[in-house]
């Protein structure tokens, strides 16, 4: 079942599409998968693009795929505004966090179980999300997306309230340059930073290298580093691919990683009532509640026939 929403924030109206999954009843406490699109795309496109969809439906997942805040091109293609920490409109990290609260609200999702993954911008998004909101989620997986130290070089505005387990993804071909300015820097460099920065964060060394051969369409090599710490840190490089969604990635990520990860602060921690995780329960999660404010859904799939 997909539905289509919008909400108010920051007195503009944002978009997004939720899919929940057969046989779906908002008292089941399912897991939330927040899915971010890359730059001149949209929720649907990405929908429609990263097989997000058929995992969920084989996992009991709900997966929300948000529109980002910054109208590109013509035809509903949009650009998330990452790197931007100040709050300056649009405020997309301020969005999501109040998205999240409010699929929780509404759907019954899991506050333990919520999780973030995106490609491209999506990805980089998803780590200036994390930055700001690290006791939202319970991991990370960016997907093939530019690092900060090409785009505003400077990492010390990277500041997780606490260790995030985070699955970094690239293709081996992605060696392009990106960035803005004297700043800009090939792809590899860039994901070698965003590697030594988790690994920094985490306080996690590397623990072991996996080759192995899977087959997403056409077999390919994937080589995974594996480092532990205060958080997992994973990095992988799918040999003979580009920039794109990586084939497999978002199996991958849900049935290795993702499901084997729980939130242990935050809205998982001892006050569930501060809905929007500020650290104090006031009237923003009051606003939160009574904008969820109704029947609550819930949806069962038909009986099988004969």
């Amino acid at each position: 079942l997909t539905i289509a929403g919008t909400m108010q924030h920051d007195g503009a109206p944002r978009s997004f599409i939720v899919r929940l999954p057969p046989g779906f009843s908002a008292e089941g406490e399912a897991p939330l998968v927040v899915a971010l699109h890359p730059s001149f795309s949209s929720g649907a496109s990405f929908q429609s693009s990263s097989g997000w969809d058929a995992v969920a439906d084989l996992h009991g997942i709900v997966v929300v795929y948000p529109d980002g805040g910054i109208p590109v091109g013509t035809n509903g293609k949009f650009a998330w505004n990452s790197w931007e920490f100040t709050g300056e409109a649009p405020n997309d990290a301020g969005f999501l966090s109040a998205l999240i609260a409010q699929l929780h609200l509404q759907y019954g999702t899991d506050p333990c179980r919520t999780y973030m993954t995106g490609f491209s911008n999506g990805a980089m998004m998803t780590n200036s999300f994390v930055a700001l909101h690290a006791d939202d989620v319970a991991a990370i997986a960016p997907v093939s997306g530019g690092w900060i130290t090409a785009y505003t070089g400077d990492e010390s505005v990277l500041q997780p309230s606490s260790p995030v387990p985070v699955w970094t993804w690239r293709g081996s071909n992605e060696n392009f340059i990106t960035g803005s300015g004297a700043n800009a820097k090939p792809r590899n460099e860039q994901d070698q930073d965003q590697l030594d920065f988790w690994a920094t964060q985490n306080v996690a060394r590397l623990s072991t290298t996996i080759i192995e051969e899977l087959t997403y369409g056409v077999p390919r090599t994937y080589v995974s580093s594996i480092f532990e710490g205060a958080a997992p840190v994973w990095f992988t490089e799918v040999q003979g691919t580009g920039h794109l969604h990586q084939p497999g990635a978002a199996d991958l990520i849900w049935t290795r990683f993702f499901s084997q990860i729980e939130g242990r602060s935050g809205s998982c921690a001892a006050c569930p009532t501060d809905i929007d995780g500020d650290g104090a329960t006031d009237g923003p999660d009051l606003g939160l509640l009574l904008s969820a404010w109704g029947t609550c859904l819930l949806y069962t799939s038909p009986s099988p026939r004969d």
